[in-house]
C-alpha cells in the first residue's frame, strides 16, 4: 500500500507513440471518441447539477432534452434517407421501368402506374418526415415558451443545458414568430 502512495501522480504512464500510419489513425480515432465521451458526460453533469441547484426546474430541464432529442432523432432519420427495404423497392421499380420503356406502346399505361408509384414512393417518406420534424420542431418551441420564465428566474439558460436548443436558436425564433403570426391570423 505504501509503494503506491510513493508514486508522484503527476506522472502519469505515456502510452507507446505507435510508428506506423495505421496506429496512428486508430489511436486519433480512439482519442476523438474519447473526447466526445467526455464531452456528453459534461453536458450530464450540468444538468444533474442544474436540476440538483433547483429540483423543481428537473421535470422542465428533461423535457426540454427529450424534445430536443426527438427533433435530433427526426433529422437523423431525414439525412439516412430511404430505409433499405424502400431503396430495394426503388431499384426494383427503377428495372421494371427500363424494361417496359423498351416495349411498346400497350405497355404505357403500366409505365405511367410505375413512374407514379415510384415518384410518390419518395416524396411521401419526406413530406412525412418533414411534418414529424415541423411538429418536433413546434412542440420544442412550445416547450421552451412554456418553461423559459422559470428557467430565467432561476437563472438558467435553455441553450447551455441543451446544446441542441442553442444551436437551433434561429431556426427556433423563427418557427415561434411563425405560431405567432398564424394565431394572429
Amino acid at each position: 500500500m505504501e509503494e503506491a502512495l510513493d508514486t508522484p501522480l503527476a506522472e502519469t504512464p505515456r502510452p507507446p507513440e505507435p510508428t506506423e500510419p495505421a496506429a496512428l489513425g486508430t489511436d486519433k480515432k480512439r482519442l476523438e471518441e474519447q473526447l466526445e465521451a467526455l464531452k456528453r458526460k459534461e453536458l450530464e453533469l450540468r444538468r444533474a447539477i442544474a436540476i440538483a441547484d433547483h429540483p423543481e426546474l428537473a421535470d422542465a430541464i428533461r423535457l426540454l432534452d427529450g424534445r430536443a432529442y426527438a427533433l435530433t432523432r427526426v433529422e437523423a432519420k431525414i439525412a439516412q434517407g430511404l430505409s433499405k427495404s424502400e431503396e430495394r423497392r426503388k431499384e426494383t421499380l427503377e428495372k421494371k421501368l427500363d424494361v417496359l420503356r423498351e416495349k411498346s406502346a400497350e405497355l404505357s399505361a403500366q409505365i405511367a402506374e410505375l413512374s407514379k408509384e415510384h415518384e410518390s414512393l419518395v416524396l411521401a417518406r419526406v413530406t412525412a418526415l418533414e411534418g414529424e420534424r415541423r411538429a418536433a420542431l413546434h412542440d420544442l418551441v412550445a416547450s421552451l415558451g412554456e418553461h423559459s420564465a422559470t428557467l430565467s428566474a432561476a437563472g438558467l439558460d435553455a441553450g447551455e443545458l441543451v446544446p441542441e436548443i442553442g444551436q437551433r436558436m434561429a431556426e427556433i425564433r423563427a418557427a415561434a414568430e411563425e405560431l405567432v403570426n398564424r394565431a394572429k391570423a
